[in-house]
């Protein structure tokens, strides 16, 4: 908006009933006078603003670089203190290399064992393939008839044997046996068998993954224990040290954190952060992950066992290409089968011995020299039913565990509880209560 004031002098306009003529040169000039005052004291007002802006940015800028600056050089201290530690490293190796190994390297090694030892390399290999190991487990303790398969009407059942010594068993094997047991005894009352009969009661995959849903908790931490109990074992024998493995854990707690600064830098570096900073911290994470691999070892004697582990699993293999005067006992081939489960190895395994071991074919044979492991195993395929069986279990098992605490922590299943009450919640485009 534009305003104009004309000012004239007194005899421009005719007097007459139209015209007010009065002086008011003085009362415009002091208006006009005032209204200058105030626009020009906004306007001072807004240079100093500006000033002000200015020498805010300035004073952010020299302090940012100053940060800037010590944040590097503590970077490029760690940097080089990480380097240094990373070379002073020494990476234990197995004291002979083996591209084979025909012996079971260790004859009392739970197939838990001989897992976490061939996983070791990976940490995240071992819970990745706990189903395998699992499966594993139970085919050792049909072995040490523990246990007992039997195959009625195309489907496997198991039997336990209620007089075993359970003495005799591992922790990992223990768990397990206690499990068959919770589920024998939840079949039990499903079907409501009494109590003297519960010896006879058979259980077959099924059931395990049906009790895995109704009793996810005691299932999972039968399963969840082993290789804790495993760890603790190694530890006892020598094969792992606890400290350098909680050493290994911190190295690769200090990478994580890095990397999630560094993308946090990357995310703020349009606004605040420099890009060099984020740099810094990428090869910090690096160089801390590579530490945390490298500390992450398994002791020489436990390095030297891994390496047999690996060479009888590239044995086991490879066994039908070798050309070997004397092949091993088919009996042996029932515990290189556990293990061979443990390693997820055990279907290829079992072609290799029908190329060697013709008499495979022969089930009378193998009845009536007491195969009744490989008999199972060739008849049945005894090995994927029961790894099949035991991933369903345990996918089962989870899922029930997430489902639970979904509804725990505010979900569908329990939102609106709480003190022991619940509450009608008002469903109004359907017209009805919810309790």
């Amino acid at each position: 908006m534009v305003e104009v004031r004309i000012v004239t002098t007194e005899n421009v306009f005719f007097l007459n009933d139209n015209v007010l003529n009065t002086n008011k040169l003085d009362s415009i000039l002091a208006e006009e006078g005032k209204w200058a005052d105030e626009a020009n004291s906004l306007r001072e007002e807004a240079l100093r603003q500006k000033e002000f802006e200015r020498m805010a940015i300035k004073i952010f800028i020299i302090v940012a670089i100053i940060v800037t600056i010590i944040a590097e050089i503590i970077f490029i201290v760690k940097i080089v203190k990480y380097v240094k530690v990373l070379r002073g490293i020494k990476v234990r190796k197995p004291e002979q290399e083996l591209q084979y190994f025909r012996d079971i390297p260790n004859e009392d090694a739970t197939p838990t064992e001989a897992a976490f030892l061939y996983y070791f390399d990976n940490k995240n290999d071992f819970n990745y393939n706990i189903t395998k190991i699992i499966s594993a487990i139970i085919l050792d303790l049909a072995l040490k008839k523990a246990i007992a398969f039997e195959e009625v009407n195309k489907k496997i059942y198991i039997k336990i044997n209620a007089i075993y010594d359970k003495s005799k068993l591992k922790c990992d094997e223990l768990s397990i046996y206690e499990l068959l047991c919770d589920v024998q005894k939840y079949v039990t009352k499903k079907t409501k068998t009494s109590v003297e009969d519960i010896e006879n009661v058979k259980i077959e995959m099924k059931d395990v993954e049906n009790y895995a849903k109704k009793h996810d908790k005691e299932f999972l931490a039968k399963i969840e224990g082993i290789e804790k109990n495993t760890k603790d074992i190694q530890a006892e024998t020598g094969n792992y040290e606890k400290k350098e493995i909680e050493e290994a854990e911190q190295w690769s707690n200090k990478s994580v954190i890095y990397f999630i600064f560094a993308v946090i830098t990357i995310m703020m570096f349009v606004f605040i952060l420099p890009f060099f900073i984020a740099i810094s911290c990428l090869i910090c994470g690096i160089l801390t992950n590579r530490i945390a691999k490298k500390t992450r070892m398994l002791t020489q004697k436990g390095m030297n066992e891994q390496e047999k582990w690996k060479g009888l699993k590239r044995y086991m293999e490879d066994f039908s290409l070798l050309n070997e005067r004397e092949v091993p006992d088919l009996i042996l081939w029932e515990k290189y089968l556990v293990y061979a489960t443990a390693f997820g190895i055990a279907d290829k395994v079992l072609k290799q011995l029908k190329i060697k071991y013709p008499e495979l074919a022969d089930e009378t044979y193998l009845i009536n020299n007491g195969y009744m492991y490989l008999y199972m195993m060739n008849r049945c395929n005894l090995n994927t039913v029961v790894a099949s069986g035991m991933q369903k279990a345990y996918s089962t098992g989870l899922s029930e565990r997430a489902a639970r605490n979904y509804s725990s922590g505010g979900g569908y299943g329990g939102g609106f509880s709480g003190g022991g009450r619940r509450w009608p919640v008002e469903a109004g485009r359907h017209g009805r209560k919810i309790k």
